[in-house]
């Protein structure tokens, strides 16, 4: 039997708009501690090597500081890692993986997959069909891996970049049957895939699965932040999941129509651990004057202090304004003023485009009198 690791899609280098300075430094520095947490892992577990199933790095334009820091990582983790070039990060004129910084600083346990089989552990064989350029790979491609892997005596690791089924928003670039036919008719023991950022196990007898991404990059990845230790011998394979990540990207949805509300969910939100590394979407709904929409707007910016960044889901759009009077009062609003206001807030009452509108230009009107009090 041979024990190894299978990570994939590290895509070191990469930034988020929604982050900025210590926050995106830390979310960048996560990335290379992944490194070094699956390094331990894999020494804990008596890993013989760790695959990387494709994009480990953002891009072919990474800094050399982003390279350095991975390759260091990979060295003194101690164990061999083969990666496999992705979609991100294809084998292509200009690849990050042909570098001078790459070449020069690239450490003897670190080794770029391509389609010739190498023994990885005794008796146990990887091959990988790498991205070239921003074209996926094709059957014909998948194949020959597959078959100069069986030509090998011992157990066979085929590892692959792309979508094996249509995500919402990425299109088919590796076919199942691609996948189905290297186990059925080439003897290939496991199938390491990379590109979908979710643990997934795609129904091949277990044989087939994406690790998921080392560490979260958006909310919709429903299990990321894993890596796969995988038990394979010719009579069988057994898979389980070990976390890696830390980082979180948390979506919450609250009902607001009173300042008790309001401060009920911040205390809430104030309990959610590893706040620092975690970015929360938030959707703000319910009914309120413009005082207690500055009241949410506040206790937001006071949480963007604990959490590495707060997004709005669609602003608050959700959120009515209505101006009662006792709100159009506090503001001592007179003549005119006072007329819009009650005007507005009629308006604001109703459905629609204009309510929206009227909504927001009653916020405008309670800001400027707030200012000149």
């Amino acid at each position: 039997m041979v024990r190894f690791l299978h990570s994939s899609d590290w895509q070191l280098g990469m930034t988020r708009h929604f982050l900025a300075g210590e926050a995106q430094a830390t979310f960048g520095a996560a990335r290379i501690e992944a490194i070094e947490t699956i390094g331990r892992i894999a020494r804990d577990e008596g890993a013989a090597f760790v695959v990387v199933a494709g994009d480990v790095f953002e891009t072919n334009l990474v800094g050399a500081d982003v390279v350095t820091r991975a390759l260091d990582a990979m060295r003194d983790a101690g164990v061999p890692f083969y990666l496999l070039p992705g979609n991100h990060d294809p084998l292509a004129p200009g690849s990050v993986y042909e570098s001078e910084r790459f070449q020069k600083r690239k450490p003897g346990n670190v080794h770029v997959l391509g389609p010739q089989p190498v023994e990885a552990a005794p008796g146990t064989w990887l091959a990988g069909v790498p991205w070239r350029s921003k074209q996926a790979p094709g059957g014909g491609e998948v194949a020959a891996a597959a078959a100069a892997l069986a030509a090998r005596e011992g157990t066979r690791v085929l590892v692959l970049h792309g979508q094996v089924e249509r995500g919402p928003e990425a299109a088919v670039t590796l076919e199942r049957t691609w996948v189905e036919a290297a186990l059925r008719e080439h003897g290939i023991g496991y199938v390491a895939l990379g590109d979908r950022h979710s643990t997934t196990d795609i129904g091949c007898g277990g044989r087939a699965w994406y690790s998921g991404t080392p560490e979260p990059t958006d909310y919709d990845e429903l299990d990321p932040g894993k890596a796969l230790v995988v038990d394979l011998d010719p009579g069988g394979c057994a898979v389980r999941a070990v976390q890696v990540g830390r980082w979180r990207f948390v979506e919450r949805a609250l009902e607001i129509s009173s300042s008790e509300e309001l401060r009920a969910a911040v205390a809430e939100l104030d309990r959610l651990p590893e706040r620092r590394r975690t970015v929360l979407r938030l959707r703000i709904r319910g009914t309120g004057g413009p005082e207690l929409l500055g009241e949410v707007e506040q206790a937001i910016e006071e949480l963007k202090e604990s959490f590495a960044a707060i997004e709005p889901w669609e602003r608050y759009s959700a959120f009515v304004v209505r101006a009662d009077g006792e709100g159009i009062a506090s503001l001592g609003l007179t003549g005119y003023a006072a007329a819009a206001a009650e005007e507005l807030d009629v308006l604001a009452s109703g459905d629609g485009e204009e309510a929206a509108i009227a909504g927001e230009a009653l916020v405008l009107l309670y800001r400027l009198a707030r200012g000149s009090g």
